[in-house]
């Protein structure tokens, strides 16, 4: 990997070397852009059965082979989104009860109120038929 680092370096220099600088004060490392040190990179990598060695997948890049995936991870993860299911069933049954329960504290509430003024309205009469008798 020591003789890619180096490869590369000599190679960035020499491009940097053949840039010339700008009048407007633009360095040669500026017109050198990570991608095209990337892509000097991938050419210096010795690749096996078509892979860069010791690199892993470059970005873009997909494995011919898809990952198996662990059984014990997959039951578990089953498992979860079962939970995840019954708690958001769960969730959605209480918060129908707890309207529910609303309504009937706001009709509650109501009835008070309305009790509570028919009250008010009693002892005015009864204040004004015992003045009368």
């Amino acid at each position: 990997m020591k003789n890619v680092i180096d490869l590369v370096e000599t190679q960035v220099e020499e491009v940097r070397a053949s840039q010339l600088i700008s009048d407007d004060d633009f360095s040669a490392s500026n017109n050198l852009t990570r991608a095209r040190i990337n892509e000097m990179v991938i050419k210096a990598v010795p690749k096996k059965k078509g892979r860069l060695v010791g690199l892993g997948l470059r970005a873009g890049s997909s494995s011919s082979q898809s990952p198996i995936p662990d059984p014990v991870i997959m039951e578990k993860l089953r498992e979860k989104t079962d939970r995840i299911e019954a708690l958001e069933t769960q969730n959605a049954t209480i918060l129908a009860q707890m309207a529910e329960q609303n309504s009937t504290l706001e009709l509650q509430s109501e009835q008070v109120a309305e009790t509570q003024r028919l009250n008010r309205e009693l002892e005015k009469m009864k204040e004004l038929f015992s003045t009368q008798f």
